[in-house]
């Protein structure tokens, strides 16, 4: 059986694991996972990972405090390995590999098991409530490099 991970996922050793299945409304009509959803579940990855870290996404929205900013997908490239397929069990793997003053950088891989089904490259930009550009403050910038 395999290990049951917090619904939220984890991060262990500076990587996010994030367990999902696969439910019927995932697939396209060939039964398999439809390409767009690999997005989905990457989207949920990142603010998952981003909730752990201790930066709630929804609060920033807010706006109340001087640091908070709004993380916007200004790039994204997914390579498609192999198919998931109805009921299975997979893992979206998260990993910040580049903090900018104003964007950070992402690996992705949704897994089953070992095996890896697609693998994205993720780009996020920090916007402020009025949409400009926003430097990270060194509070969030340290949160996004945290390990375990």
């Amino acid at each position: 059986m395999a290990e049951l991970l917090p619904h939220s996922g984890i991060i262990k050793d500076g990587e996010h694991i994030l367990p999902l299945r696969v439910y019927y409304e995932d697939t396209d009509a060939g039964g398999i996972v439809y390409y767009a959803n690999y997005l989905k579940y990457m989207e949920r990855g990142r603010s998952d990972m981003l909730r752990l870290m201790g930066l709630e996404q929804g609060e920033m929205l807010k706006f109340r405090e001087p640091d908070d900013i709004k993380f916007v997908v200004v790039r994204s490239e997914v390579d498609y390995l192999m198919p998931a397929v109805l009921d299975d069990e997979i893992t979206v793997h998260t990993t910040v590999f580049r903090v900018r003053n104003a964007s950070l950088e992402m690996t992705q891989e949704v897994c089953r098991g070992k095996q890896v089904l697609a693998l994205g490259v993720i780009k996020a930009a920090a916007l402020n409530k009025d949409n400009k550009p926003a430097r990270l403050s060194k509070k969030i910038k340290d949160k996004l490099n945290m390990v375990d």
